[in-house]
């Protein structure tokens, strides 16, 4: 074959390669090769936005979620790798739930949420429960007011548990959102709880406070290494400034990410000095995640936000930043910006699991249609590098929502998400929803042969 025939055809054939990664990466990721189908887990499609999802022995994964209409309470779904059971955890009255968290204790599930009158209305006094299987639901603390975001580990050193929330019980004062971050600890032998202590306050990384400036802590996620030596703590740090304007006031935000580390010594947690991870450079980080790998390496992803006219409630852009502890500066792994629909939720969260050197970050939200998906992204070397965007949900006539990732000891992911769907011009639930597959979603792409006659 003539050599400039020859040229003019590997370069056809790049451009086609090109124009095709270009297309794969403007839509909402590849599909998920050789993954199970997805399944409804829940029995009806009453599920609140937030689920969580933990790994057992013996491939047990169990799935939790709140009721987002009466008759309200806690549920679980548990499956031994074949068909779900679904519990009921707690039935709670005319008491909403909500932010349910799970975890084993050997075979046994351990769960815990938040329970009061009104989610949304943060100045009614609300509940810390936790019940273990078998066992009635107990109160860790109330009253307590806030969102109550929780985190759970079980290790050799006991049940460790965050949550952001104020026992401050002034109506004035719970108005302003003074989240501190609370931390308590339970042994295994026992049934009873530490009395939770404040670990951070909601004003103590600020160092130059100004006038009319509110402080919280929002949205803290737990991690912790196998032998429960070490916890690592990341959260969503707020400033708020309102101008004393009469007739026109303002409010301004920075939006932070944080992280502290614990040591366990001789039955206490020990706690380091937090650091903001979030780059100064970006002023709105919201809703942080943490896993930890097999030598110690803390891996944390946030939110980063554009901010325009709409402000932090509707940014104009939206991408998931990764970062390792001590490491590189953080890194952009969502590619183009993520969009999400402008009715709930506005602002996209991430999820990061981790098992040997892989990791596994996903999230919700779209780059065409209009829709949200889950989208992942993995590496298969503790974010040195990233393979693309997976396309985990493919449901583009309905909206997926929070999803939340853990890898197995056979490097499989599983993922947990809720989706909703449009009825006249509201979003509702239509359920939980769950799926599995391989965290080595490396591409592979066929190399081109040229064969001389």
């Amino acid at each position: 074959m003539n050599k400039r025939v020859v040229g003019l055809l590997i370069a056809f054939l790049l451009a086609g390669a090109l124009v095709a990664s270009i297309s794969a990466a403007a839509g909402n990721g590849d599909p998920w090769v050789g993954a199970q189908p997805a399944v409804k887990v829940s029995p009806d499609d009453n599920v609140l936005d937030e689920s969580y999802l933990t790994l057992g022995p013996d491939n047990r994964v169990a799935v939790i979620w709140s009721h987002a209409e009466a008759p309200h309470g806690v549920f679980m779904a548990q499956t031994l790798g074949s068909g779900w059971t679904v519990t009921t955890v707690a039935s709670s009255g005319n008491l909403e739930t909500w932010n349910p968290v799970v975890a084993y204790s050997g075979t046994q599930r351990i769960a815990a949420w938040a329970q009061g009158e009104k989610r949304d209305v943060r100045t009614t006094p609300r509940a810390l429960m936790q019940k273990d299987e078998g066992l009635a639901a107990q109160t860790i603390i109330t009253p307590v007011f806030g969102n109550i975001e929780i985190g759970l580990v079980v290790a050799p050193t006991g049940m460790h548990m965050i949550f952001a929330a104020t026992t401050n019980t002034s109506r004035t004062v719970i108005t302003k959102f003074p989240w501190d971050l609370y931390y308590t600890h339970r042994y295994l032998t026992e049934t009873a709880w530490a009395a939770p202590t404040v670990i951070i306050t909601h004003a103590q990384v600020i160092e130059t406070p100004v006038p009319n400036m509110t402080t919280s802590i929002w949205e803290p996620r737990l991690a912790a290494n196998s032998d429960g030596t070490q916890l690592h703590v990341v959260w969503q740090q707020e400033q708020r400034v309102t101008t004393q304007d009469p007739i026109n006031p303002t409010t301004s935000f920075t939006l932070t990410t944080w992280y502290i580390s614990g040591t366990w010594q001789s039955g206490h947690m020990n706690w380091a000095t937090p650091q903001q991870v979030s780059p100064p450079a970006q002023k709105y980080t919201i809703r942080p995640n943490v896993a930890v790998g097999p030598t110690g390496k803390v891996h944390i992803v946030w939110t980063e936000l554009i901010v325009g006219k709409e402000g932090v409630t509707k940014p104009d852009e939206q991408y998931i930043n990764y970062r390792q502890v001590g490491g590189p500066a953080a890194v952009r792994i969502s590619d183009a910006a993520i969009k999400v629909n402008n009715q709930k939720p506005t602002r996209t969260a991430a999820t990061i699991a981790g098992r040997g050197n892989r990791l596994c970050v996903a999230w919700h939200g779209f780059y065409t249609g209009d829709k949200e998906e889950i989208v992942m992204n993995c590496s298969p070397n503790e974010g040195m590098t990233w393979s693309g965007l997976i396309n985990v949900s493919e449901t583009p006539t309905r909206y997926s929502f929070f999803p939340v990732a853990r890898i197995d000891a056979q490097n499989q992911v599983h993922i947990a998400w809720t989706e909703f769907g449009l009825v006249d011009t509201v979003i509702i639930p239509k359920g939980l929803y769950y799926r599995t597959g391989t965290s080595n979603v490396t591409r592979v792409f066929l190399p081109l042969i040229l064969r001389k006659k």
